[in-house]
């Protein structure tokens, strides 16, 4: 999850509310709702997303804390969601929300986007060379538990699979697993990477059970 605020907010004095906005699209219930600072200096919310998979605006519009921080509006993320460009305007007339989304070229965001941190405990026996990563993460942690492993396939079932285009990045403490190039897992030069200590792995995803390897820290 993160959260999406504009880095440095004009002051406007003449002005005791705001109105902002953004269209949103998403099929999580929840997965993004507005925030800012009321007048009285609480947070107040607004309605979230439906999670009705079409597009929805979420905004706000109310008297706003005249403090030295202002308004803060914001906009918290906590599932997967196409949004547009924001849009903000002191006092209460109608905002006129952007049309380009984020998730096309050209989008921009200042300040700090944390991604997830998720540990990869090895696969059962039955499977030793096929690795599970959990959506829950961009980043993980393979655990070896002492012993170099082999990986030949990541996230290869239906249900495992991430969306295309999602860059991952596989983090080694220790030494000697082997990461095998393969039509599975398409590396660079055709070479097998073989992890040193604190080492890692980035990947992209076709959205299919294929990979190919972005950069490598070995």
């Amino acid at each position: 999850s993160f959260k999406l605020e504009p880095r440095l907010l004009p002051r406007s004095p003449i002005h005791s509310s705001c109105t902002f906005g953004i269209y949103a699209r998403s099929s999580v219930p929840g997965s993004i709702v507005a925030a800012m600072k009321y007048e009285s200096g609480s947070t107040i919310s607004s309605t979230p997303h439906s999670g009705g998979g079409g597009w929805e605006f979420i905004a706000m519009s109310a008297l706003m804390d005249q403090g030295v921080y202002g308004p803060r509006p914001t906009f918290y993320i906590t599932g997967d969601v196409d949004i547009t460009a924001p849009t903000f305007i002191y006092g209460s007339s109608t905002t006129s929300p952007g049309a380009s989304l984020m998730s096309a070229s050209g989008a921009v965001m200042s300040g700090t986007l944390t991604t997830g941190l998720a540990p990869v405990n090895p696969p059962p026996d039955s499977t030793p060379n096929y690795w599970i990563l959990p959506k829950e993460g961009n980043v993980f942690e393979i655990q070896t538990e002492g012993t170099p492993r082999n990986i030949r396939r990541i996230s290869h079932s239906t249900a495992d699979r991430f969306k295309r285009g999602t860059v991952v990045t596989l983090l080694f403490e220790e030494a000697g697993t082997k990461v095998w190039d393969s039509g599975y897992i398409k590396l660079l030069g055709g070479q097998d990477f073989v992890s040193t200590e604190h080492s890692s792995l980035t990947l992209i995803t076709h959205g299919s059970a294929s990979w190919t390897e972005v950069s490598r820290n070995n």
